[in-house]
């Protein structure tokens, strides 16, 4: 879906809901403003209104029944809280007041979010930054940066599916990568490396990087920005907070990264029906006592078992290597073996969604064809290895020129392993599809994102053709 398209699937969200008096949609220039004034007394004024209504009812009540007195002492309230909401939203309504409260604008054109002097750019906000507060009637979603913190939208409690469809939808204009700007064209790359770029652009652009450098933006602002996402994105979800951490997570995605995985399960989906249903209920088995911290002794006993029956008719061998792992005694992951279970072991205890991919990956793998293609997920481990040197030599671990070095010889494999740009992707997304269990949101994103990295004309894969000869073409 384009910017307009999604600014009027948010726009719909919010129609017949509290929230909608809030907003301005200016589609022309790409500019979601938010009304301040409405935003902060609605709540208020809805909640004086209510209890100006109450005290009107109980006063007309006591007055039926002939206590004229105390009837006159909750009327007079009542009749002031009314008059003053009815007297407010009329200021509202035909003065200037509104201005008192400057209105936040979300401007898509400028990826950024702007109030008073406070300037966020898209690039700099996450999930997390973006608040519910739900209240006993009302629920209210706030934007909760260091440099900006305001309300965005209120909503009835009633209203839930609009106010998380509505959230859904923000968040997909906030997080969608600006294709134009990481697509605009320099001149500092020569042929070979514009290839390199562009084999691990679709995870590059989709957070956000741009494809015609191999390090940070232009502008303080922007180089700044950059550093400060590629250090995030490598401690999480890369666990790399220092330089042999980087090597290290490089390293295994070389060597094998998630390519061995589905090799594992392709090679567990071509077994029989009672052996693929006994290594499901195991695994289902062992993950719901990690979940209930259950880790008894019986338990280590089920984990040797689903091991076992893992790893097939090596699986006595892997199964000796649980007990030293567990224990985690010195050189237990040192050979092959040891170092492939350990890596299972750390995601079945650390990854709550692990065992629902993995059994949906048997289940997508149950395709011989899917499994005679298992190897040519290569791509979906290059690729991110690619854009990890990237980020790596943004945040001032690694030197351009060892970048360049290495990122050469996987753009020669991945070259050689596949017949054009659209293959390469179709591999990407695949693989993506695997590792992910499903997909998810995201997976549309990509593949509208591969899309338009394959037609517009300030791609690399627009710019250089995939035959190139790969041979280094820099000092």
């Amino acid at each position: 879906m384009n910017q307009d398209g999604q600014l009027g699937a948010l726009e719909r969200a919010v129609e017949g809901t509290l929230a909608e008096g809030s907003f301005e949609f200016d589609g022309d220039a790409a500019v979601l403003r938010i009304e301040g004034s409405l935003v902060l007394t609605t709540g208020w004024f809805l909640s004086l209104g209510t209890a100006g209504v109450v005290l009107l009812l109980a006063g007309a009540v006591l007055s039926l029944t002939g206590l004229q007195d105390e009837a006159r002492w909750i009327l007079a309230p009542g009749a002031t809280l009314l008059a003053l909401v009815l007297g407010f939203v009329l200021l509202l309504r035909f003065t200037s007041l509104p201005t008192l409260w400057p209105e936040l604008e979300l401007r898509f054109a400028e990826r950024a979010m702007v109030h008073r002097r406070a300037r966020v750019p898209f690039g700099d906000l996450r999930p997390e930054h973006l608040v519910w507060k739900n209240g006993r009637y009302f629920r209210r979603l706030y934007v909760r940066h260091p440099a900006l913190r305001k309300q965005l939208a209120g909503f009835f409690d009633s209203e839930r599916r609009q106010a998380e469809e509505f959230h859904e939808r923000l968040w997909q204009l906030i997080s969608a990568p600006d294709l134009p700007a990481v697509l605009a064209r320099g001149d500092e790359l020569t042929p070979v490396q514009r290839w390199i770029i562009g084999a691990g652009a679709p995870y590059g652009a989709i957070n956000g990087f741009r494809l015609d450098r191999l390090g940070a933006a232009d502008g303080a602002d922007a180089a700044a920005a950059d550093r400060r996402t590629a250090h995030e994105l490598l401690q999480e979800p890369w666990g790399a907070y220092d330089l042999e951490q980087l090597l290290g997570a490089l390293n295994w995605l070389v060597q094998d990264g998630h390519r061995a995985d589905f090799s594992q399960d392709a090679d567990l989906a071509a077994r029989g029906p009672a052996e693929q249903e006994e290594y499901a209920a195991l695994l289902r088995e062992v993950d719901g006592l990690i979940a209930r911290d259950s880790l008894e002794p019986p338990f280590v006993e089920r984990l040797i078992e689903l091991v076992r029956v893992r790893y097939g008719d090596q699986g006595a061998d892997y199964a000796r290597l649980v007990p030293p792992l567990l224990r985690d005694e010195p050189g237990a992951d040192a050979s092959e073996q040891g170092a492939e279970l350990a890596q299972f072991l750390n995601r079945l205890f650390n990854d709550r969604d692990h065992a629902g991919e993995e059994l949906h990956r048997l289940k997508t793998l149950a395709d011989p064809a899917l499994r005679a293609n298992i190897g040519r997920f290569l791509i979906w481990d290059y690729g991110r290895a690619l854009m990890l040197y990237r980020w790596g030599h943004m945040v001032g671990w690694l030197t351009e020129e060892y970048c360049w070095e290495r990122m050469l010889p996987l753009a020669l494999d991945i070259q050689r392993r596949y017949t054009s740009w659209t293959d390469m992707a179709t591999c990407y997304l695949q693989g993506r599809l695997l590792w992910s269990g499903g997909g998810g949101k995201a997976q549309a994103e990509y593949e509208r994102l591969t899309v338009q990295l394959s037609t517009d004309p300030r791609s690399p894969w627009n710019l250089v053709p995939w035959n190139l000869d790969l041979t280094r073409d820099w000092p």
